[in-house]
């Protein structure tokens, strides 16, 4: 490995966007590829707010990565439980043990319950495609899927970078393909939208005020993208590498935001429930770019289920402690145990699980993780001028 001195950007910037893919494929998942990010988040109240919701997306997503990602370096810890001991100063020497158990089992309640919305509305997009374009019954094309997740999932986190790069170039080709085809039936009407704060308004039935409520608890449930970035910061060296990753992350998140989003705002409010971005292809686009539409399908759930279900997975095979069962043998029956629950949940419906879901684990987070991981800050900074410090001393001697 390079020293520090001779690493170039280039050599950065392959750190950056390796988790950048890893964010990007994980975030491109049921809720992203369906469209029901878009509609219920992004273009709810038309072209013109969409910017700010965008802006306030693009803020939340830099910051608090990059500083979860300095956290995790900083403190070397590679898997969200001790991420969250470290975070909240459970890991000193002097802190009670009690103390420690009630922040390990809150954060893996938390971590649990995050993960199983992820995943469980991953399940429901791919079973509710499936049974549209196949005619599989539901049951069978989500029990295939929690194999198919299980079985990715036993390969571990380089497996997964490497895969989640790759999907990257694909899935924004394939999303590509279907805007341009968007644009060629309703590119005057997305013109218009786009930027105007005057169309859109009444299209959700909401006050803007709730909207922005909600969103800004979205936005703070971002911040435990941390916990979940340690198990894949190995490669991250210094507080540059953690800058530039969070801002790779959040160019191509967004980036992703705004191509679902310009997808679906052409054909609001029209589209508001289901799965906005089928309906678009099946009902208004040619028969070929359903097709199209079905490969952004496959590879956003099988680069998103895996990345959440090897996060849960890895911290809970460090629990078992028996030889006689493999590492690989661990990891898929946990990831079966835990794709089994996703399964139950997914049975509620993509929507409900999108805005109820990921609300009520926003105002969660902002009190657990979001201010901790602000008044961690200096601790970092501390801590990183100490050993600076003591590596010199002894370099001296």
């Amino acid at each position: 490995m390079k020293d520090e001195a001779n690493r170039t950007f280039l050599d950065r910037f392959k750190t950056w966007f390796g988790l950048g893919a890893l964010m990007f494929g994980t975030f491109c998942g049921a809720n992203m590829a369906s469209g029901v990010y878009a509609a219920n988040y992004i273009v709810t109240f038309g072209g013109g707010w969409a910017l700010v919701w965008l802006g306030m997306f693009f803020v939340a997503l830099t910051f608090y990565t990059s500083v979860g990602l300095n956290f995790a370096r900083a403190y070397k810890v590679s898997n969200y439980k001790d991420f969250y001991v470290a975070l909240w100063g459970a890991h000193r020497e002097n802190a009670p043990s009690a103390f420690k158990k009630v922040v390990v089992v809150f954060f893996d309640v938390f971590t649990l319950c995050s993960g199983v919305i992820n995943v469980s509305a991953t399940i429901a997009l791919f079973s509710e495609l499936m049974n549209k374009l196949f005619q599989i019954p539901v049951f069978w094309a989500s029990a295939a899927a929690v194999l198919l997740f299980a079985v990715l999932t036993m390969y571990g986190a380089s497996f997964l970078r490497k895969f989640n790069t790759a999907m990257t170039v694909s899935l924004l080709v394939c999303m590509v393909v279907i805007l341009i085809a968007v644009c060629s039936v309703r590119g005057d009407v997305l013109m218009e939208r786009i930027g105007n704060f005057n169309i859109g308004l009444d299209w959700s039935g909401e006050p803007l005020k709730a909207h922005f409520l909600m969103f800004s608890a979205y936005c703070f449930n971002i911040s435990h993208w941390g916990g979940t970035l340690s198990t894949y910061s190995d490669q991250v060296r210094d507080g540059k590498d953690a800058m530039g990753s969070g801002i790779t992350i959040a160019v191509l998140v967004c980036v992703l935001f705004a191509l679902t989003g310009a997808i679906v705002l052409p054909f609001m409010p029209d589209v508001l429930g289901g799965t906005p971005i089928l309906q678009i292809c099946q009902e208004n686009l040619s028969p070929i770019l359903t097709g199209v539409y079905w490969v952004v399908v496959i590879f956003s759930v099988v680069s998103t289920a895996p990345t959440f279900t090897f996060n849960v997975t890895k911290r809970w095979s460090g629990v078992w402690k028996s030889e006689k069962v493999s590492q690989r043998t661990k990891f898929f029956v946990i990831a079966i145990s835990f794709l089994l629950v996703c399964w139950l949940l997914s049975s509620v419906g993509l929507v409900a699980i999108v805005k109820k879901g990921y609300t009520a684990m926003g105002k969660i987070a902002v009190w657990a993780i979001a201010i901790p991981l602000v008044v961690s800050i200096p601790r970092v900074f501390k801590k990183d001028r100490t050993e600076k410090a003591s590596l010199q001393a002894q370099n001296q001697k």
